[in-house]
């Protein structure tokens, strides 16, 4: 089959604007990637290992700097041919606004099934080995980035989130802990203090809870209860030499992988509400609709009838109901830590649920970028790289804002992860398609006055 002659000229429109916005954007990424390293670099007679450095960061930022490369190649197509009347020319022949895209969207669906393969199977690979190159270069460094909202996984086997960070103090701390033999430990503690010491990682907790989920069906769940508590880490692989590592984090996951962790965290806290009903079922307590804080308020209401009952003062059944009272009062203390434990296996799950949908969403922004940038280039009529990467970069600063802010809800679980990583792409696909209706649109506009400007001529 012949591809017209149109189709192929805009499609090697794109090409040139295409690697050239890739190679500005690579330059500006790696310039700042230096700039923010650089203290960490220096000194260090790394020779290659800094080039071998530099080349593993360009995995992420050719996955950010190609959508962006998309959007600059077509605004500076569509502007040149605008700016050189060939829009109008393609238009006055009877030739559509659709068909004119065509091989844009063509082009925009190539460099999609590309970054798919690339963010799924290389992009994952390339951030596991920048993690591991990186620890070997701050060996002499062995600080950690504290930062509060975020989820802390530099610790070998731990995961960490702190709520908020006043100096050297860390406030509401949950720590995640898997055992080789598959005990799961969960630890909340009010307040605690991160230091390195030689080859180690101490953690001084204050007033929090351990909380072992046993790894064999058979054994017990228990709950030990501390007001001073002290985890040592010992980091001597961790900083002090270049090696293979089994643990990955979110970024350095391909779907398959991140899907069965997600399954994992589903099946966790199904089996927690599993035990919250049993529980509640024993109290009498309405399980028709798995909510925490009206169990929370059943247990209050049952506290209070005891504690209020006539009986109570009772002396034979004084004993009776202040054992009732207690173990009702404990189990709310319970409920409400479940609750919180929930939550941070909801919060683990939608982290990598965020990732999922964003290895898909940013490569389908592709197609979004050139429904927005094909009609703005043709009203720009410009088609120089000034212009295209000034309008290029307030989009995507928009978009990338709009993508991390969601990112940062769904991983506190605020909002679905799909919404976050997917309302970018929602918004800017409305605007594009009423930007694609528009162009349509006038084009039908000016055929219907060309038609009755010639019917008035015939008249004549």
């Amino acid at each position: 089959m012949r591809i017209p002659k149109l189709y192929v000229y805009i499609f090697k429109e794109h090409l040139v604007p295409f690697f050239a916005a890739i190679f500005v954007l690579i330059f500006l990424f790696v310039s700042n990637l230096l700039m923010t390293s650089l203290d960490k670099l220096l000194g260090k007679n790394l020779g290659f290992v800094a080039i071998e450095f530099i080349l593993l960061n360009m995995a992420w930022i050719l996955a950010m700097a190609i959508p962006i490369a998309v959007l600059v190649s077509t605004l500076m197509a569509y502007g040149r041919l605008g700016e050189d009347n060939e829009i109008t020319a393609m238009r006055a022949s009877g030739i559509s606004f659709f068909s004119i895209l065509k091989s844009s969207l063509f082009f925009a669906f190539i460099v999609m099934v590309f970054l798919l393969y690339f963010n799924n199977n290389i992009l994952p690979d390339a951030n596991y080995r920048t993690r591991l190159l990186k620890r070997a270069i701050y060996q002499k460094h062995p600080d950690l980035n504290i930062n509060a909202g975020y989820f802390l996984q530099d610790i070998p086997d731990y995961t960490l989130f702190i709520h908020k960070q006043e100096k050297d103090t860390l406030k509401d701390l949950l720590i995640y802990h898997t055992t080789p033999a598959g005990q799961h430990i969960t630890i909340w503690a009010r307040a605690g203090f991160l230091t390195t010491l030689g080859t180690r990682i101490i953690l001084d907790l204050q007033d929090g809870e351990i909380h072992e989920y046993p790894g064999e069906e058979d054994k017990e769940y228990r709950i030990l209860h501390f007001e001073k508590h002290r985890i040592t880490i010992p980091i001597d692989e961790m900083f002090l030499q270049r090696q293979e590592s089994e643990r990955r984090g979110d970024r350095e996951m391909d779907i398959a992988e991140m899907m069965e962790i997600v399954r994992d965290f589903q099946e966790r806290q199904e089996n927690i509400k599993n035990r919250i009903n049993h529980d509640m079922v024993s109290w009498d307590v309405d399980t028709t609709v798995f909510n925490i804080n009206v169990f929370d308020k059943q247990l209050k209401n049952l506290i209070i009838s005891y504690e209020q009952d006539s009986m109570f003062a009772n002396p034979e059944k004084d004993r009776y109901y202040q054992q009732r009272v207690r173990t009702l009062k404990a189990r709310q203390k319970q409920l409400q830590f479940d609750k919180q434990i929930l939550q941070v296996y909801k919060m683990q799950e939608n982290k990598y649920l965020v990732e999922i949908h964003k290895k898909i969403s940013m490569p389908v922004a592709c197609i979004i970028f050139v429904l927005v940038g094909a009609p703005l280039g043709i009203i720009a009529r410009r088609g120089s790289m000034g212009v295209a990467a000034g309008v290029s970069i307030v989009f995507f600063l928009i978009y990338w804002s709009s993508l991390m802010g969601g990112e940062r809800l769904a991983d506190r679980a605020i909002i679905a992860p799909w919404i976050a990583m997917w309302f970018s792409n929602i918004f800017f696909g409305l605007i594009g398609i009423f930007l694609v209706w528009y162009a349509i649109r006038e084009q039908a506009t000016l055929k219907i006055f060309r038609k009755r400007k010639n019917h008035k001529e015939n008249e004549s």
